[in-house]
């Protein structure tokens, strides 16, 4: 059963004015559907505009019905924030290579909670492999760069038996 709109009622819609979804306040009906909407937020009155949800669901219908079950292809920004992602990961996995390669098994410190490290260190930890300290955060602090990525490790704790 469809969902009768009518004048004077509110139907979730995107604002032109706020740029986000908000609740509008229905002001013109052609049939069914919603023509001109006031937002309830800013009071600006504006053609109708679906919802990004909307739009999504009406997309996913639409590939339903052909047959095609992939997922929406991603939006420019999507893309642009990955790419960014992918990029970061790549010039930090360059930059642990450089540090890391060509030195001797000799040079890297076994990792210790007790154990202070200084930038520049080269570390070997059980679980992350081979390191370098890149900042000292505090002194019971400093973040390591792995193959994997950036760790904070503990330093300088004093352990007690």
């Amino acid at each position: 059963m469809a969902l009768q709109l009518k004048p004077g009622g509110e139907i979730d819609a995107y604002c032109t004015s706020c740029r986000t979804d908000k609740v509008h306040r229905i002001i013109a009906l052609v049939g069914n559907t919603p023509k001109k909407v006031e937002c309830l937020s800013c009071k600006g009155h504006h053609l109708y505009r679906a919802t990004q949800a909307q739009k999504d669901a009406a997309a996913a219908h639409k590939r339903a019905s052909k047959g095609d079950t992939s997922p929406a292809k991603p939006t420019a920004r999507a893309t642009r924030a990955g790419a960014l992602i992918r990029a970061k990961a790549e010039d930090l996995a360059v930059t642990w290579e450089k540090a890391i390669t060509g030195k001797p098994f000799e040079q890297f410190k076994p990792y210790r909670l007790d154990r202070t490290f200084s930038k520049g260190e080269l570390l070997r930890h059980a679980k992350f492999g081979e390191g370098v300290v890149t900042t000292i955060l505090d002194a019971h602090k400093c973040e390591v760069l792995f193959k994997e990525g950036m760790k904070t490790l503990a330093q300088a704790l004093q352990l007690t038996s």
